[in-house]
């Protein structure tokens, strides 16, 4: 009996977490720091040079993670802010990704030119007898170029996991890492960068 109590108060914790003061802004640390298992280095490839990566989300502030839900998942007019930029994040993370598979990037010659956009950021709670369970959901588009400007390979990825995690920091750096999974392990991505 105290442990259903026990799990009851946690759920009730989590969901008034992420949901109180729907109409207010918060910042939350992310603190992502990456987690990845890259067992295939990619033995040779060309230059990558990374651009900016752009918020489609149509959003002013590009801190903005997404915006709050009510109990009953209603969008609400406040946010979730993030410490720097979303795509600031993604970035850095998508750098160590290519850093781990063995992807020259961002060096003096560059062969290919590889743009980014971040098209959705958004979160799931589903909610059990005794938990919850969260669900986030990252979209992003992608795009390699030649030195011609000539679109070699495109793909939208998208990164999302389930988790258990009731704070930022649990459940979005999970939800960061399936999406840099999903670029670095994209065979047709490798077979446009690979030299051979």
């Amino acid at each position: 009996m105290n442990r259903l109590i026990l799990k009851f108060a946690l759920y009730s914790f989590i969901v008034s977490t992420l949901t109180s003061c729907a109409l207010t802004n918060s910042v939350q640390s992310i603190n992502y720091s990456p987690s990845l298992t890259i067992s295939d280095k990619l033995p040779s490839s060309k230059q990558v040079k990374l651009e900016p990566m752009k918020d489609e989300r149509g959003y002013d502030d590009e801190r903005i993670i997404f915006y709050k839900k009510n109990m009953y998942s209603q969008t609400m007019s406040g946010t979730y802010l993030a410490e720097n930029p979303v795509t600031e994040i993604l970035l850095n993370a998508i750098e160590n990704g290519l850093k781990e598979k063995g992807i020259q990037y961002n060096s003096q010659h560059e062969d290919l030119i590889l743009k980014s956009w971040l098209i959705k950021l958004d979160c799931e709670a589903i909610s059990g007898f005794a938990s919850v369970q969260m669900i986030p959901e990252i979209t992003v588009k992608f795009q390699l170029l030649d030195n011609n400007n000539k679109v070699i390979w495109t793909d939208i990825l998208v990164g999302k996991v389930k988790t258990k995690g009731g704070s930022f920091k649990e459940f979005m750096p999970p939800a960061i890492d399936a999406l840099v999974m999903k670029l670095v392990e994209n065979q047709a991505f490798l077979n446009a960068i690979s030299t051979n």
